[in-house]
């Protein structure tokens, strides 16, 4: 569930129509933004497998420096399947 939250989070700033997002800093400092890399660095998860996801866009972002929403996306769907089938077997 957490992993879908993160993704959820992301999801609508993906494409060329994707909304910004307003993000208010601990100190009040306000961020506007539609990068999905500067968004997750901006949340404070605690959650293991949802740090898990927020490490990977960095590392998108590092490697290749844009797909950071799509790679985290793909992954939480990924995981949802993944769920889904180990409750079936």
């Amino acid at each position: 569930m957490a992993c879908q939250a993160i993704a959820n989070i992301v999801k609508s700033s993906l494409g060329p129509v994707g909304l910004d997002k307003m993000i208010v800093g601990d100190i009040g400092d306000v961020t506007i933004t539609n990068d999905g890399a500067t968004i997750l660095k901006m949340l404070e998860v605690e959650h293991p497998a949802a740090e898990v996801l927020v490490e990977l866009a960095e590392l998108q972002d590092r490697e290749v420096g844009d797909g950071t929403t799509s790679v985290v996306i793909i992954a939480a769907e990924l995981l949802k399947v993944t769920i889904a089938v180990a409750v079936v077997d």
